[in-house]
C-alpha cells in the first residue's frame, strides 16, 4: 500500500504555482461570444493566464443602475481576483445586440447602431471609471465584440 501510494505520487503532474494572471476578463453571458472571446484573449498571449467574470449586461450590469444590485458581488469579485491571482489589466467586453444593454439604454440600442456604440461606450467608460477608483493599480482595457468576434477598442 505504502509503495502504491508512493508511485502515484512521484507520477502525478506537480501543480503549477499561482505566479498571477494577466488580466481578468469582466463579459456578459450571450454564448454567440463565448468562443470569440477565448479566441480574443488567446490572440493577446493570455490562454490560461486571465481570470473571468460573466454577467448579464457584463461591464455594463456593473455600472446601470437596473442591475444595482449586481454591483457588489462584481466588485468583490474583482477585489477577490486581485488579492489571490495579482492581476495586473481589467478587460471590460460588451457587445453588440445586448438584451440587457437593450433594459439599460432603452430599446433604440437594438436599431441605432450609433446610439449602440455612443451608449456600449459610455458605460464602459464608466466601468473604467469605478474599477480605477476600486483597483488603481489596475489598467483597464475596453472593447465592444461584434458579432462577428471583431473588436472595437474604446478609449
Amino acid at each position: 500500500l505504502g509503495l502504491g501510494a508512493a508511485a502515484v505520487a512521484t507520477t502525478a503532474p506537480a501543480l503549477a504555482l499561482d505566479d498571477g494572471y494577466e488580466a481578468m476578463l469582466m463579459k456578459l453571458i450571450d454564448p454567440r461570444f463565448t468562443t470569440d472571446t477565448w479566441k480574443y484573449m488567446t490572440s493577446r498571449g493570455w490562454q490560461n493566464k486571465y481570470s473571468q467574470f460573466n454577467i448579464a449586461g457584463g461591464p455594463i450590469a456593473a455600472v446601470a443602475p437596473i442591475f444595482q444590485e449586481w454591483r457588489a458581488a462584481w466588485e468583490a469579485n474583482l477585489d477577490i481576483s486581485v488579492q489571490l491571482h495579482n492581476v495586473k489589466r481589467l478587460i471590460g467586453m460588451a457587445h453588440r445586440d445586448c438584451g440587457a444593454a437593450a433594459l439599460a439604454y432603452g430599446n433604440r440600442i437594438k436599431t441605432d447602431r450609433a446610439f449602440e456604440t455612443e451608449m456600449l461606450s459610455q458605460g464602459l467608460r464608466t466601468f473604467r471609471d469605478q474599477a480605477s477608483k476600486r483597483q488603481p493599480q489596475l489598467i483597464v482595457e475596453l472593447g465592444i465584440m461584434d458579432l462577428n468576434g471583431t473588436v472595437e477598442t474604446v478609449a
